[in-house]
C-alpha cells in the first residue's frame, strides 16, 4: 500500500498539459530580472544624450523663471513640465520594458494564459502554510539566491569602482560635462558586469525550477491507472491511442505479430508475440510486445490470423520485463515457451488432419 501512496512516477503528458491549463508551467522569475536588467541597460545607453537634453533645457527654463517673480501658476506650470519631462525621458524605458516582460513570460508559459493563479485561494492567506513555505526547500534556495545576488553585487561594484577611485577624485577639477561622462562610463561597466551575472543565475534557477517542477507533477502509480481509466472513456482520446498503437505495432521489426507462433498475455494488459523456426533459430525470440491498448491490436492480430493465444500471467510479465523486441528467450524461460510451442504444433497437427 505504501508503494500505491509513493510519488515515484513521472507526470504524464495528459497531466503536464492539465497543469499547463491551470497556469502550472516551469518559469523563472531571474530570467525575466536578467534581460530586463539587460534592456534598461541599452535603453538608457541609446537615450542618455536625449535624457540629457531634455533634462539640462528644463533646469535652464527653471532657473530663468525663478529668477523672476514666482508665484502658485508659475509653479504649478513648472511642476507640470517637470512630470512631463520625466515620463518623456522614461518613456522608452518603460515602454522596452513592459514589452520584454510580457514577451519572456509568454514564451515560458507558452503563450498561455489561465485564470485559475488568480483565483483567491486561502492557502496564500494561511499563515501556517505561509510559514511552511518560508522554511521549505525552496524558501531556503530563494533566501541563498538573494544573499548571493547581494554580495555578488557589492564585490562587482567594490572590484570596478575602487580602482576608479583616484580618477573620481579628479573629476572636481574636471568640465561638468566630462565628470558626468566619467561617471557615467564606471555606472554602464558596473551594470554590464552585474548583467552578465544576473544571466548566470537565471541559467541556473531555470534548472533548478524546472526540476522543482517535474518533482512537484510526479504522479503515484494508482494515479496513473486512475488517470489512464478516466481517459479511456474519452472517445476521442481512445481512437488516437488505437491509432497510434497500430502504427508503433505495425512499424516492429522480426516480422510482425502475423508471423508469430503464439501469444502470451497476463490477460488484460499486457501480450507478448514469440516466434520460433529451427531451421533459422537457435531459440524463439520475442517478435512484438507492448502494454494497454498495444496489447490489445496484438492480440486482435493474433485472433484474425489464427495465432494461439495463452493467458500466463508470471511468463508474460517475465518476458516483457527480461526481452527486448528481437530478443532470445532467456534460457530460464525455456521450459515454460517450449510447452506452449509444443501445444501450438499440436493445434496445427489436427487442423492438418481436419484440413
Amino acid at each position: 500500500m505504501g508503494d500505491q501512496g509513493d510519488k515515484t512516477e513521472e507526470p504524464t503528458p495528459h497531466k503536464l498539459r492539465e497543469a499547463r491549463k491551470k497556469g502550472q508551467v516551469v518559469k523563472s522569475k531571474e530570467i525575466t530580472t536578467a534581460m530586463l536588467f539587460f534592456a534598461s541597460y541599452y535603453v538608457l545607453k541609446g537615450s542618455i544624450e536625449n535624457i540629457w537634453n531634455k533634462v539640462t533645457e528644463y533646469l535652464r527654463t527653471t532657473i530663468a523663471i525663478i529668477g523672476t517673480d514666482l508665484n502658485f501658476i508659475i509653479l504649478g506650470r513648472l511642476l507640470k513640465e517637470g512630470m512631463m519631462t520625466m515620463l518623456i525621458c522614461l518613456a522608452p524605458l518603460m515602454a522596452a520594458n513592459l514589452i520584454i516582460a510580457i514577451l519572456l513570460e509568454s514564451l515560458q508559459t507558452g503563450f498561455n494564459f489561465s485564470t485559475d493563479a488568480l483565483k483567491p485561494k486561502l492557502s496564500k492567506i494561511n499563515p501556517i502554510e505561509g510559514f511552511k513555505r518560508l522554511v521549505s526547500i525552496k524558501g531556503f534556495v530563494e533566501l541563498a539566491k538573494s544573499m548571493a545576488k547581494m554580495f555578488l553585487i557589492v564585490f562587482i561594484m567594490q572590484k570596478t569602482v575602487i580602482p576608479e577611485i583616484p580618477m573620481l577624485l579628479q573629476t572636481g577639477n574636471m568640465p561638468i560635462l566630462g565628470a558626468i561622462g566619467k561617471v557615467g562610463e564606471i555606472a554602464f561597466t558596473v551594470a554590464i558586469r552585474v548583467g552578465l551575472f544576473y544571466v548566470f543565475i537565471a541559467i541556473l534557477d531555470y534548472f533548478w525550477q524546472r526540476q522543482q517542477f517535474m518533482k512537484q507533477m510526479r504522479m503515484t502509480k494508482q494515479e496513473i491507472k486512475d488517470e489512464y481509466k478516466k481517459l479511456e472513456g474519452d472517445p476521442m482520446v481512445k481512437q488516437r491511442q488505437r491509432d497510434m498503437a497500430m502504427q508503433m505495432s505495425a512499424g516492429r521489426k522480426g516480422g510482425g505479430v502475423a508471423g508469430a507462433d503464439a501469444v502470451v498475455t497476463n490477460p488484460t494488459h499486457i501480450a507478448v508475440a514469440i516466434q520460433y523456426d529451427p531451421e533459422i533459430m537457435q531459440s524463439p525470440r520475442v517478435i512484438d510486445k507492448g502494454k494497454m491498448l498495444i496489447a490489445e491490436h496484438i492480440k486482435a492480430i493474433a485472433d484474425e490470423n489464427q495465432i494461439l493465444i495463452v493467458e500466463n500471467k508470471e511468463l508474460a510479465w517475465e518476458l516483457f520485463q527480461t526481452t527486448e523486441i528481437g530478443d532470445e528467450i532467456p534460457p530460464s524461460l525455456f521450459s515454460s515457451v517450449a510447452e506452449i510451442l509444443a501445444l501450438v504444433y499440436e493445434i496445427r497437427k489436427k487442423r492438418k488432419k481436419v484440413a
